[in-house]
């Protein structure tokens, strides 16, 4: 039995920047509590707008912060003592407290935040104040010429590890059998590519209809096909990045997807999608409405192919939250790389999680087809 490290369960609190919020969700002024990876944080925003994430728990006697705590200021305000405390977690006033000296040991480690995509994202990792990796979606210019992201409330997924809707991406089997996509071609086979994200490039056909449960549905929609080129990159265990363009003929459009997975617990897990569209649409009317509307039909289309893409989730979460992690598969040739994509999930692991036994036999790899082979419509 093979028992190197990647063969066998995967963690489902791993280390990586996850979105276990919407920007929506943090209103200004309030106090917002949820859970993360096990544990139990506050997040609201300071003076500034920015968003802050700090432990629920006060570090003076242990009071839920989130429980009747209130923002004030842009710090919040502890209901046990009146201790408020900052952006940086430092307790900075005490109502009934007469020396403020007194309260410099008082701080709570803030966890590391981006906000991005519509969406809050968190580090999660050995040191929550030093990511080991940058966000791919905090860098400068990263959204520049596409519509303004939109997301929404996503679905939950119990139960799921965290690390089946990733390797489904590199799964080539999948989707035709569960998105009943036409893979017309591959133009790079999936694989490791030198900046470390996972990524393939496909020719695929989307049909209308195509996984209704009702057969008319299906018939019907058979009469409506749309080609486009699929660009996916892994980024993450918990990301990951599509970019679909149409053909000429349905204007070129381009659409991009991030997909955002989060362990809720230990058996569950949440996915969302944030889409944006590429502004290319060059008409005098659409030019018009971006001027006197702040948007054009870029973002109605992006909020169309968002709710496309989260029910073509549907035949997913069947498979998801019914599958079992095998540390022995049998791989096909035509499934894609799913031994090497386990391999390079390893990054993400905590350190002292299930390390190699001794002597433990490298896993059979089955390479995939040649990435020119493509399949016939």
């Amino acid at each position: 039995m093979a028992t190197k490290r990647y063969m066998q369960p995967p963690p489902q609190y791993v280390h990586d920047w996850f979105s276990p919020l919407r920007s929506s969700e943090v209103v200004p002024g309030k106090v917002t509590n949820f859970t993360f990876m096990g544990n139990e944080l506050i997040a609201f925003r300071d003076a500034a707008g920015e968003v802050v994430v700090l432990d629920a728990t006060c570090p003076h006697f242990g009071a839920h912060r989130g429980v009747g705590g209130r923002v004030i200021d842009g710090c919040v305000r502890c209901p046990f003592h009146a201790l408020h405390f900052d952006g940086n977690g430092q307790c900075v006033k005490g109502e009934f407290v007469k020396d403020a000296r007194n309260l410099r040991h008082l701080k709570s480690v803030p966890w590391t935040v981006h906000e991005a995509a519509a969406s809050i994202f968190v580090w999660h990792g050995a040191d929550r104040r030093r990511p080991d990796r940058p966000l791919r979606f905090a860098e400068p210019g990263f959204f520049d010429g596409w519509s303004t992201p939109v997301t929404n409330a996503g679905r939950r997924l119990a139960p799921t590890n965290v690390f089946f809707p990733t390797e489904n991406i590199i799964d080539i089997q999948h989707f035709y059998a569960v998105h009943a996509w036409d893979l017309r071609a591959v133009e790079k086979a999936p694989g490791e590519d030198v900046d470390g994200t996972f990524s393939a490039v496909m020719q695929m056909t989307w049909r209308a209809g195509a996984q209704s449960p009702n057969a008319l549905v299906r018939r019907l929609g058979r009469s409506y096909a749309s080609p486009f080129h699929f660009d996916v990159r892994v980024l993450g265990p918990g990301l990951a990045i599509s970019i679909a363009t149409l053909t000429p003929a349905q204007g070129g459009l381009q659409i991009m997807s991030i997909i955002m997975i989060t362990p809720i617990n230990e058996t569950d897990c949440h996915i969302r999608v944030a889409n944006c569209v590429r502004h290319t649409i060059d008409s005098p009317l659409n030019r018009l409405a971006r001027r006197l509307l702040g948007g054009g039909l870029e973002e109605v289309l992006s909020r169309v192919f968002l709710a496309v893409a989260t029910k073509d989730f549907d035949g997913d979460e069947m498979i998801w939250t019914n599958r079992r992690f095998l540390p022995n598969p049998k791989p096909l040739p035509d499934d894609g790389p799913i031994i090497e994509y386990r391999r390079w999930c390893e990054r993400f692991w905590p350190p002292d999680y299930l390390p190699d036994a001794p002597d433990a036999p490298d896993a059979e790899v089955i390479a995939p087809r040649h990435a020119d082979a493509g399949a016939a419509e």
